[in-house]
């Protein structure tokens, strides 16, 4: 795995608490290069959460709104508004590449 010096891992126990209020088994979030997680990720986790730093860098601020329009799309389609997410089935290809 090539190593992308443009991110920054934050692992810190507590926000397993705070994140599961929102949604149930999550490890990360990944807001632009910050990859905040409540316990260190595997090498397959990590490049989950690096194809997502790769998106935020493409879209910069508007990452945001359209992963949430990803979401409403896919939620209507029937797939899921997680795991139907354009940004998701991208970030679960790069965890085999």
């Amino acid at each position: 795995m090539s190593v992308d010096a443009t991110y920054r891992l934050h692992v810190r126990p507590p926000l397993r608490r705070i994140g599961a209020l929102l949604m149930r088994d999550w490890l990360a979030i990944t807001i632009g290069k910050h990859i905040w997680a409540w316990r260190p990720l595997t090498d397959r986790e990590l490049r989950h959460e690096l194809a997502h730093v790769r998106q935020w860098r493409a879209a910069g601020m508007l990452f945001p709104l359209r992963y949430l329009v990803a979401s409403i799309t896919a939620g209507r389609a029937g797939t899921g508004w997680y795991r139907g997410n354009q940004f998701e089935r991208e970030a679960r290809a790069a965890e085999d590449a």
